[in-house]
C-alpha cells in the first residue's frame, strides 16, 4: 500500500520540523528560515492539492466568460485569435490540471492582447472595462482565498475557505 498524499506531506513537514530544523545551528538564520518556509508551503499545498483541478476549472470558466464579453470590442484580427483560444479552451481535457492550466495561459494571452488594444492600443469601450473590472474582482478574491493558508492577507477572516469559494463559483 502506498501512503496517500496527505500522509506524505505531513511526514515531510514533520521531518523538517523535528529533524532538519533542530539540526541547524541557531546562527544559520537563512537556512532555518528557508526550512520553515518550505514547511509552510507544504502545509498550504496539503490544504490545496485536492481542490487544484476544480480551482483551475473555475478560473478557466471565468476567463472564458470574460473573453466572450470582450469579443465585441476586439478588432477583426484579435477577435479571430480570441475565438481560436476560446475554442481550444472549450475543447481542452477538463480532467487534466495541466491541460486546463495551458488553456488558461493561452486564453489569457489572447485576452491580454484585446485589453491592450493590439498594435493600435485602441481603448476598450466602457462595457468591456466594466466586464474586465468585474472579472478582476472575482479573480483577485479567488486567488486571495486560494492563498489564504499563508496567513498573510490582512482580511483573511473575511475570505471564504476553498470549499466555499469553489462552491460559490457554481
Amino acid at each position: 500500500m502506498l501512503p496517500n498524499i496527505d500522509l506524505r506531506i505531513a511526514n515531510m513537514i514533520k521531518a523538517l520540523e523535528q529533524v532538519v530544523l533542530p539540526a541547524l545551528p541557531r546562527d544559520q538564520r537563512l537556512a532555518r528560515d528557508q526550512a520553515m518556509l518550505v514547511a509552510g508551503h507544504l502545509r498550504m499545498m496539503g490544504e490545496q492539492w485536492k481542490s487544484a483541478l476544480r480551482y483551475e476549472q473555475v478560473a478557466l470558466d471565468d476567463l472564458q466568460g470574460l473573453a466572450r464579453q470582450l469579443l465585441p470590442a476586439a478588432s477583426a484580427l484579435l477577435a479571430d485569435d480570441l475565438k481560436a483560444a476560446l475554442a481550444m479552451a472549450q475543447a481542452c481535457d477538463r480532467a487534466s490540471v495541466t491541460a486546463i492550466e495551458r488553456a488558461n495561459i493561452d486564453l489569457g494571452h489572447a485576452v491580454d492582447a484585446v485589453i491592450l488594444g493590439g498594435t493600435d492600443h485602441a481603448p476598450l469601450p466602457p462595457a468591456s472595462i466594466d466586464a474586465l473590472l468585474d472579472y478582476a474582482l472575482r479573480h483577485a478574491r479567488r486567488e486571495r482565498s486560494w492563498f489564504k493558508a499563508n496567513r498573510l492577507d490582512p482580511d483573511q477572516n473575511d475570505l471564504p475557505d476553498l470549499e466555499t469559494m469553489l462552491a460559490d463559483a457554481d
